[in-house]
């Protein structure tokens, strides 16, 4: 007979011996276990708080939603009201502005903006004897164009110098007539100096 070794006894030994397992003892702790949270579900008293908060937030929710509502509407509001007022003071003034308007200047404005070459070059000759005109009221002296502009660059009046330059164009225009090439852009830009004079002068 071979002596037995502690290595074939450990080997021959079972490392789980279910004999020693009681499965009913596992049970009932699972069951105690789950038993307070089954209670809990169960419970009458349980389903009435949840019921009872489930109504709070939806109470909760529906006002959150109906403040945004009217808070949405009043900014709405506010920002119609807000734009049909500065639309209308934007009429407003421009209604005023439409009546204070020189009504030469007016004209000219008109003209610059057809679509004949014709009125464009007018638009040059009438600016020019607004200007004229607008020198000799505020009592500046001279008899030719010329002489009131230097007679304005001396009393100091802004803008002179593009004054000038309109002046040599709208004399291109009155000698050379059609042979002057003339388009609207430049015009406008002529017209644009004689501006700059009149909102100097108070004119417009």
């Amino acid at each position: 007979m071979q002596p037995t070794t502690v290595v074939q006894t450990i080997n021959q030994k079972p490392i789980f011996d279910p004999t020693y397992l009681n499965m009913e003892y596992v049970f009932d702790k699972i069951a105690n276990s789950i038993n307070p949270i089954i209670s809990a579900i169960t419970d009458v008293n349980t389903w009435q708080t949840i019921g009872i908060i489930s109504v709070l937030i939806s109470i909760l929710a529906l006002f959150v939603i109906i403040f945004s509502l009217v808070r949405m509407y009043e900014i709405q509001v506010f920002d119609r009201e807000e734009i049909e007022h500065e639309i209308n003071h934007a009429l407003a003034k421009d209604k005023e502005m439409e009546r204070l308007l020189n009504p030469k200047w007016k004209y000219i404005l008109t003209l610059i903006e057809s679509p004949n070459e014709s009125d464009w070059r007018i638009a040059v000759m009438e600016s020019d004897s607004l200007l004229e005109e607008s020198f000799k009221e505020r009592g500046l002296i001279g008899s030719t164009m010329s002489d009131l502009l230097e007679e304005a660059k001396l009393n100091g009046y802004p803008g002179i110098q593009g004054a000038w330059d309109a002046h040599l164009i709208r004399n291109k225009i009155a000698h050379e007539g059609l042979d002057y090439p003339f388009t609207q852009i430049e015009a406008r830009r002529v017209v644009k100096l004689y501006q700059n004079v009149f909102e100097g002068l108070g004119v417009i």
